[in-house]
């Protein structure tokens, strides 16, 4: 049987896959439906959150499985394998499993079987290599989609974190509780006095950022009221804001706010000023419990609460790190920077929805926030937005146009939204800024494709190999680069190393197995659709084309079935309704096979095939004017010439 060539695109994760349509019928010989339209391809975006990588500073990557079992001995290879089975059958059943991806079944298959025997050692020898370089590519992408997000938002936490100490901190020195009693002599009374107004002065001068001044006042206080905790928890205060970088100044406010706290244990200022030391040693434990003192002391101090929520964030206590956070903004609305980290607090929570509000508050705040948009572009990708996540998008690329995760994400939104053209712009920026970056050029050699430019998708989706270490997805794309240039050799080797790399990676399953329908080799066509029906058995591109082999086989119940399945989830696609009725005409079922082609012509009066076809079923059925006014209509198209012929030939019979 004449194989049938038009395609189908694969679907999601692969860029723009192209498949193909089925065989036509058997008795006679079918004529090229119309090339289906394509759907657009996946695009690669980051995962979580850029920010969630930064704020946490690690990421436990899973260790490597290491293969540890007891070999049992066999004299011969010919010898019993497991369950009594003989060793070469054991192998066999190994590489099956091997061969699905299965690799930890192959080994306790390979484990039970003698290691003196060389096929079994070369056996082993394989099976961890494919598992090994299966998790190095995990790994590896696990890395780079990191890198990637740590680039992205490399500067968020590092400028929210600095905010609190730009943000001139003012004190308020307050009156004291206990004046002087009535009997106090002129000379407590006066000393009172000149603590309270060397307090005051102190105060005013670290509000203007005169911190020596400052120190001075409230030490000068202290040695006229040695139990004025106040005085040493401010002065140790000004110590540390003075020169937070030197050893000395920091260890003597360590010095001056324990002499706070030994006068007076609820002493907030003294407990803050030490979590501010602990935080900057990275000593996290001892600067939260610091922070959660002063907070509890004074629930009314913005800034304790943000670096609370910064080391609970940091320490995974997520709920205590949008509580923080929450009372923080509660305290002081326009805290940008709260709004922003409760917003990952909440991502982290998985209560995406409040997660958005809280970064849409944070870029109504500060309208140039290009953090808090690609956030807002994050999650409204994430929710199906893909209007709202492109105008988000497009604003963190404007007010951070240099970096290059922004500009890829923006070229992944228009690509989600179908504009290719605009998809090239922003990608090409990007490249421009970080031409080795794997996912950008992935994505660019997926827009080139859908754009007609395949020689030009050549270069990028070869970069996008070489960096990600040859994933199963560049490898696709590599793949349908050279299928659209017609080179089917290089198209069939990349798919085949895309589907070694990962042999559940449905696009490139698909694609490889039209190409072999294509060619005439249903048969090796089949086992690889049914593969990627097991990976994906909601796909139309699967279900299509597994009725292409059916009907190629001449298993026209099947056919139909996988057909009629992909027309459920496609109804539009004609080229899908044709074949069908193509299947429904082998088997006799007239009527379903006249109502599909019927609705071919409607929908799609230009495919030429369908009337030759509908024309013969009017005959068989004895409606001769219809079958000639329908030919007569064909002709008049001025179909292929083959097509013109059988119609011609069929009209002068009747």
């Amino acid at each position: 049987m004449k194989p049938y060539s038009s395609r189908v695109p694969s679907s999601s994760p692969a860029p723009g896959a192209s498949s193909r349509t089925p065989p036509g019928a058997p008795k006679t010989p079918p004529r090229s439906a119309p090339r289906k339209k394509e759907r657009e391809p996946s695009r690669k975006v980051l995962g979580l959150p850029v920010a969630l990588a930064v704020i946490l500073g690690v990421v436990l990557l899973g260790g490597l499985a290491t293969v540890a079992g007891v070999l049992v001995a066999h004299a011969v290879s010919g010898g019993p394998g497991p369950q009594g089975i003989s060793t070469a059958d054991a192998l066999k059943k190994a590489a099956y499993y091997a061969d699905k991806g299965e690799y930890q079944e192959a080994l306790n298959i390979l484990n039970t079987l003698s290691f003196d025997d060389p096929k079994v050692k070369a056996a082993l020898d394989d099976v961890l290599a494919k598992k090994k370089a299966e998790e190095d590519a995990a790994k590896q992408s696990e890395l780079a989609a990191l890198k990637a997000q740590q680039d992205q938002l490399k500067a968020s936490l590092a400028q929210l974190g600095d905010n609190l100490k730009n943000r001139q901190q003012q004190i308020v020195v307050q009156q004291p509780v206990k004046n002087p009693s009535e009997d106090a002599s002129a000379r407590e009374k006066e000393t009172a006095k000149k603590v309270q107004d060397l307090m005051q002065k102190g105060a005013a001068a670290f509000n203007a950022g005169r911190y020596a001044e400052a120190r001075k006042d409230f030490e000068q206080a202290s040695s006229l009221a040695p139990d004025n905790s106040d005085a040493l928890a401010y002065a140790g205060l000004s110590w540390l804001r003075d020169n937070p970088d030197d050893s000395a100044s920091v260890q003597k406010a360590v010095d001056l706010s324990n002499a706070a706290l030994a006068k007076n244990p609820d002493n907030w200022i003294a407990h803050r000023t030490l979590g501010e030391v602990y935080d900057s040693r990275k000593l996290a434990d001892q600067a939260m419990k610091e922070y959660a003192a002063a907070a509890r002391l004074n629930g009314d101090d913005a800034d304790t609460w943000y670096a609370l929520g910064k080391l609970q964030y940091r320490a995974k206590l997520f709920s205590d790190a949008q509580t923080s956070f929450q009372k923080c903004v509660t305290l002081r609305p326009d805290f940008t920077s709260a709004h922003f980290n409760r917003g990952m607090s909440l991502v982290q929570l998985g209560d995406k929805a409040k997660a958005l509000d809280s970064f849409k508050v944070a870029v109504a705040s500060k309208k140039d926030f290009a953090d808090g948009w690609y956030m807002v572009g994050y999650l409204q990708r994430d929710r199906g937005d893909t209007a709202a996540a492109l105008d988000a998008f497009k604003a963190a690329a404007q007010y951070a146009p240099t970096n290059a995760g922004y500009l890829r994400e923006l070229g992944s939104a228009y690509m989600a939204r179908s504009d290719w053209a605009s998809a090239e712009a922003a990608l090409t920026r990007s490249l421009a800024l970080d031409p080795d970056n794997a996912v950008a050029n992935y994505n660019m050699a997926s827009t080139k494709v859908k754009l007609g430019k395949a020689r030009e998708a050549l270069p990028f989706a070869q970069k996008a190999v070489d960096k990600d270490g040859g994933s199963a997805a560049s490898l696709y794309v590599l793949g349908l680069a050279n299928e659209k240039l017609g080179a089917t050799d290089d198209a069939v080797r990349y798919y085949s190393q895309a589907v070694q790399k990962n042999p559940k990676f449905a696009p490139a399953l698909i694609n490889l197995g039209g190409i072999f329908d294509s060619q005439g080799l249903p048969d090796k066509a089949l086992p690889l659709l049914l593969a990627a029906l097991d990976v994906d058995p909601d796909s139309y591109e699967v279900h299509n084309n597994l009725g292409n082999v059916y009907l190629h086989q001449q298993q026209y119940d099947q056919s139909i079935t996988q057909l009629s399945k992909a027309l459920s989830i496609q109804p539009s696609s004609t080229v899908t309704e044709y074949n069908l009725g193509l299947a429904y005409s082998e088997t006799g079922q007239t009527a379903q096979a006249k109502s599909a082609f019927v609705d071919v012509i409607a929908k799609d009066p230009s495919n030429m095939d369908v009337y030759v076809k509908l024309a013969r079923i009017l005959v068989k059925e004895g409606d001769n004017k219809n079958a000639k006014d329908l030919l007569t209509r064909l002709l008049a198209r001025n179909p292929k010439p083959a097509v013109k012929d059988e119609a011609q030939k069929l009209l002068d019979q009747l």
